[in-house]
């Protein structure tokens, strides 16, 4: 029986990426799993575990986001709080 499995190397065009720090990077990550497998450039089962990944570092991403959000609300409304007593610093 044949081995059908190509022996791993660098994919086409990973290198070119510095860094998956946003949403927009992770779905571009995706796009090009999707482009990969349609042109046979990565297998079904090598897309499926770097997707699973990339919903990963998606949900960290997220997460940090949303952290940022709420820290920045809470701090807004801190300083709100101090205006409203009169301890403007």
């Amino acid at each position: 029986m044949a081995n059908k499995q190509k022996k791993s190397g660098p994919l086409p065009g990973v290198g070119q990426w510095r860094t998956l720090e946003s949403v927009g990077d992770v779905k571009r990550l995706f796009r090009w799993l999707i482009l990969a497998v349609k042109d046979e450039k990565l297998s079904g089962y090598q897309a499926s575990v770097m997707g699973q990944l990339g919903t990963y570092l998606l949900k960290v991403i997220e997460g940090n986001d949303l952290e940022a959000r709420i820290t920045a609300l809470e701090q807004r409304a801190s300083e709100r709080e101090q205006y409203r007593r009169g301890n403007n610093t």
